[in-house]
């Protein structure tokens, strides 16, 4: 009696509910992760310690499933070594520590709640300064569809990322624009130095929270006005290509409407050809090359035709690419390169009036020898050239040479888009509207 008494009047447990598994969604082989240096990194040893973050966000067909600004880690993984011809023409220009060809590989990625996860990438060479390159575009106010209004959620994240990497002030680039003229260098990654490492093997992560919309997948959609983040998936020269050759890029990013239902997942595929290119000529003639994309694929096996083409894209800073109005992508060449070849001919010529003041009589003219010295082989020439006024002369018609050919006369540079580069695709056609100035923005 005692003993159902208490079981009456004792508050019944109740079973503790099995906490939900979170959901894991999987990134598959092949897929870029975008990783920039968060420090500087002096370049040793093999197997010497880096890590960075992610520049962009990984999507899982309709799921996010990493965030920008993840933390990755890796090493060293290959150093290289330098050729005869390139340690010649370093020598020729003043340098005896040419760049080795360094290579990383990402080995451990950190979720935000500090778990760690393996990876195995390939290895890749990092690009010390990247642009964010867009095609040519009114000086006015650009009007906004509703379909661009609701990309601007998704965007905000490349931004939050882009911001942990600052560009180098002025001082800095000075700075290293002087250490670039000794003859001894340590090379170093910069800050925000940035690596494509494509996954080797598939990834298993759990979703990113708070990003989720709703996937009624439509299998034939409206795309007017619209913008695709996608990457190529072979590389492309204006060398090599040829009007006709097929183009293909994949889609790295969903798209979704007004009411949150998925049109375009990610691992789409947009397939196109190559409508007109031209390769680099001599006398510094540089290439061009247009591309459009004609179909889109689902990976339901969905076929739609469309009509795209390039709106942007990133590239290395150094190889000067532009996009014109029509998604024609170029090479421009600065106009400071006619400066130094026109500096370069001056010394040289008044390398033949050195050692004499201006009564005529003979005096040794230290300062003139280290300009015709430095025109042909940086400072490791001002040096040199003080031994005697014929060799000081003979160093700065070498070099003025030397800057003339290749400024003015040499081969012009191919437009390079390699494997993975990401792209922005305008799914709306331009109408043959006008646009200003090409606007190139620095990652870091």
């Amino acid at each position: 009696m005692i003993l159902l008494l208490i079981s009456a009047v004792a508050p019944a447990r109740e079973a503790p509910e099995p906490s939900s598994p979170k959901s894991v969604a999987r990134v598959r082989a092949g897929v870029p992760l975008r990783v920039a240096l968060e420090s500087r990194v002096a370049i040793w040893h093999v197997g010497d310690k880096i890590q960075g973050r992610l520049v962009e966000p990984i999507y899982a067909f309709d799921r996010l499933v990493i965030p920008s600004g993840s933390l990755v880690e890796g090493h060293v993984a290959e150093i290289g070594k330098v050729s005869a011809s390139r340690r010649l023409r370093a020598v020729l220009s003043g340098s005896f520590t040419p760049a080795r060809p360094v290579r990383a590989q990402f080995d451990t990625l950190v979720l935000d709640d500090g778990s760690r996860l393996p990876l195995r990438t390939n290895l890749a060479n990092g690009t010390e300064h990247t642009a964010r390159v867009a095609a040519e575009s009114n000086k006015g106010t650009e009007h906004k569809s509703a379909p661009k209004r609701v990309r601007v959620g998704l965007e905000e994240m490349d931004r939050a990322a882009i911001r942990a990497f600052k560009a180098p002030g002025k001082l800095n680039r000075l700075k290293s624009t002087l250490l670039g003229m000794l003859p001894f260098q340590r090379q170093v990654w910069s800050v925000g130095t940035l690596f494509n490492a494509v996954l080797q093997e598939p990834l298993s992560a759990p979703e990113s929270t708070g990003h989720e919309m709703t996937t009624k997948h439509a299998t034939v959609v409206e795309l007017q006005d619209q913008e695709l983040r996608a990457r190529l998936i072979t590389s492309m020269s204006s060398s090599t290509a040829s009007t006709g050759m097929p183009v293909e890029a994949i889609v790295t990013r969903p798209l979704f409407s007004l009411e949150h239902h998925l049109l375009i997942p990610e691992g789409s595929r947009l397939l196109g050809n190559v409508i007109r290119t031209q390769p680099a000529r001599r006398f510094h003639r540089n290439g061009k090359l247009f591309f459009v994309f004609r179909q889109l694929e689902l990976p339901a096996g969905t076929a739609q035709a469309i009509h795209g083409q390039l709106e942007g894209l990133d590239a290395d800073l150094d190889s000067h690419l532009t996009l014109d109005s029509e998604g024609t992508a170029r090479v421009s060449s600065p106009k400071t390169r006619f400066i130094l070849p026109a500096i370069s001919a001056a010394v040289s010529v008044l390398s033949f009036h050195q050692d004499y003041n201006a009564k005529g009589v003979p005096d040794q003219d230290i300062g003139g020898r280290a300009e015709s010295g430095a025109v042909g082989l940086g400072l490791i020439g001002t040096l040199i050239a003080q031994t005697s006024r014929a060799l000081a002369s003979s160093i700065a018609i070498t070099g003025a040479a030397l800057s003339v050919y290749t400024n003015l006369l040499a081969r012009g540079a191919d437009v390079v888009l390699p494997a993975n580069t990401p792209l922005k695709v305008s799914l709306s056609p331009r109408g043959g509207e006008g646009r200003g100035q090409s606007v190139t923005r620095v990652l870091h």
